[in-house]
């Protein structure tokens, strides 16, 4: 392997390198380490190369701005060695593309002007909160009602009048809450804006405020048709939309990768803009360990794949098929020839067959065709012509997953989403989500984000009193196995086979468990607390609660508090044993 110092190919620290990099990594695309120093590296909008990327779960563009692009490279690394990345307004840091044994280490990403920007609640009476949002940290100006944000390269974006109010002392989303959203907003002067509340909620002088504005248009590192790839001791500041987005990849690993306000800068809640990992249709196995996630507007890990659905049938061998939603679709690589796709009833999701593709013709960006390598069978070609009956989803593209030693700090909705069919593991983790803080989810519905999941562990775990402090979508317990199936049947459970043993809750008395449509299902050898530290004593609910569940394993768990005299309420469910510990 070659070792090239950046330094001496006249790339030096304190300058815009956008243009010179992109050149020196198309000259060296095999066996080579490039070495950057322990300094400042800028890139601008105007000096770098734009490209078409279908990129999952975010907005759609027809081009992508890409600050530092790696294509078709083999075998090699960026050696950051704590080396400060600074883009300039809407830029994607990273893009990988068709790379194979790659890593990318050692660096720090950060914006001067920050693609996400807070306020501290001055003053509050009624529904009209003060809002002041330092000008120094946070570039700005008041114009047509509104707070308009400076991102760079004269580019300035409204403030969507959506919120995440946190607690000043823990930085903790506050219990209670929710999102937040504004009506009216006037200035007062100073830099100091009195915003109209659409609904009472419980915030306080003193709290602060994440504001939402910015497209999700730019992840900071994509890879796309990529295959075992590292990425490890990166830290992002900021962010423009999904943190790491990976998509179509084989074998994928973040390690030491942190997502977290810069608060030498004095940002304290706004960093990320929207999820920090997204794993949409992987192969393979994604490993995720020793990652913090504080603060993020959205899910810190979600790992799925990309339903899509058929209802009309062109030839006993080809469907018309269509992305369902608006921010996952025109994948240029959503089948590929021999990929193995599974046929599924919309509304009781059961499988009901599958078989090879042949080809993939991507028509615009809602619609396709699908070509298979034999006849279907009349029951798939008359479920696609009874209208919106059946969906497709491709198997080939699924991963197993790792999610060990990572702190889920305090953000926005649930800790970790898993949708895959592949065997799961999360263990050894710590969270203080302020929703779920593990969603085992699967749709063909709503989200259109597939996988019925078939082998999942989670053991280990730490879950403290912060999780579920507020409810969101799907967010009916700290672990909640929330498939969206419309018609369930207890006799074909959705998922199976989810092991939760030996963990830690910490809990006010919110469930610990809810499952939907859920077979061979563990729970057992886990230590629930009673935490006293929600300031007032929420309604006692069953802390277990099953709904169209089969063969469920409740024993060895110890209850320690004052918890409801029910643990478990049950609905629609078969083969349900129960042998627990309250003290």
């Amino acid at each position: 392997m070659k070792t090239v110092r950046l330094s001496e190919y006249g790339i030096l620290p304190g300058a815009d390198i956008t243009a010179a990099l992109t050149k020196l990594l198309a000259k060296h695309k095999e066996d080579t380490e490039y070495i950057f120093e322990d300094a400042d590296y800028y890139f601008s909008p105007q000096n770098a190369i734009r490209a078409d990327y279908r990129i999952s779960n975010s907005d759609v563009i027809p081009a992508r701005t890409l600050a530092i692009l790696m294509k078709d490279m083999k075998n090699c690394t960026l050696c950051g060695n704590g080396a400060r990345l600074w883009p300039s307004g809407h830029m994607q840091v990273f893009t990988l593309d068709h790379c194979e044994n790659v890593t990318l280490e050692g660096f720090t990403v950060n914006w001067k002007k920050p693609l996400a920007a807070e306020g501290r609640v001055v003053a509050r009476k009624g529904r009209e909160v003060d809002v002041f949002v330092d000008p120094e940290v946070f570039p700005h100006r008041y114009a047509n009602g509104n707070l308009e944000f400076d991102i760079g390269n004269d580019e300035w974006y409204a403030f969507g009048k959506c919120a995440i109010a946190f607690e000043p002392h823990s930085l903790r989303a506050r219990r209670n809450v929710s999102d937040i959203c504004f009506g009216n907003i006037e200035s007062l002067g100073g830099s100091v804006y009195r915003m109209t509340l659409c609904w009472d909620v419980d915030i306080h002088a003193g709290d602060l405020l994440n504001l939402r504005h910015c497209p999700r248009i730019h992840a900071g590192i994509f890879s796309e048709k990529c295959s075992d790839i590292t990425v490890e001791n990166i830290t992002f500041h900021s962010c423009g939309g999904l943190g790491c987005l990976s998509q179509f990849c084989h074998n994928m690993t973040y390690r030491g990768v942190h997502f977290l306000p810069d608060k030498s800068l004095g940002r304290l809640v706004s960093g990320g803009r929207d999820d920090g990992m997204h794993i949409t249709c992987n192969s393979g196995t994604v490993t995720i360990t020793d990652c913090t996630f504080h603060a993020l507007m959205d899910d810190p890990i979600n790992v799925h794949g990309c339903c899509v659905t058929s209802d009309e049938v062109v030839d006993e061998r080809t469907l018309r098929c269509r992305y369902r939603h608006h921010q996952a679709c025109g994948f240029l690589y959503w089948a590929e020839k021999g990929d193995e796709i599974s046929f599924i009833s919309r509304s009781s999701m059961e499988t009901i067959g599958s078989a090879k593709a042949a080809s993939y013709t991507l028509e615009d960006h809602m619609t396709f065709l699908l070509h298979f390598e034999d006849p279907l069978p009349n029951e798939i070609l008359e479920k696609a012509r009874a209208g919106d009956a059946l969906a497709l989803d491709n198997l080939t593209h699924t991963a197993a997953f790792v999610c060990t030693n990572n702190r889920f700090g305090s953000c926005r909705a649930r800790g970790v989403l898993v949708s895959t069919p592949k065997p799961v593991k999360i263990s050894d983790n710590y969270f203080e989500s302020s929703g779920s803080a593990i969603l085992v989810a699967g749709d063909s519905n709503h989200w259109f984000e597939s996988g019925a999941c078939h082998d999942v562990e989670i053991s280990r775990n730490v879950f403290t009193d912060a999780c579920l402090g507020s409810v969101y979508q799907f967010c009916d317990s700290v672990i909640s196995i929330c498939p969206v199936v419309p018609s369930p049947e207890t006799d074909k459970p959705y998922h199976r086979n989810i092991r939760i043993t030996d963990n830690v809750f910490d809990t006010v008395g919110v469930p610990v468990l809810y499952a939907l449509s859920c077979g061979e299902l563990t729970f057992a050898n886990n230590r629930i607390f009673k935490s006293p530290s929600s300031p007032a004593e929420p309604e006692a609910e069953d802390p277990i609660r099953l709904c169209y569940c089969k063969d469920v394993a409740i024993r060895d768990n110890k209850w320690i508090g004052t918890h409801a005299t029910t643990v478990t309420r049950e609905e629609h469910c078969q083969g349900v044993k129960r042998d627990d510990e309250i003290i």
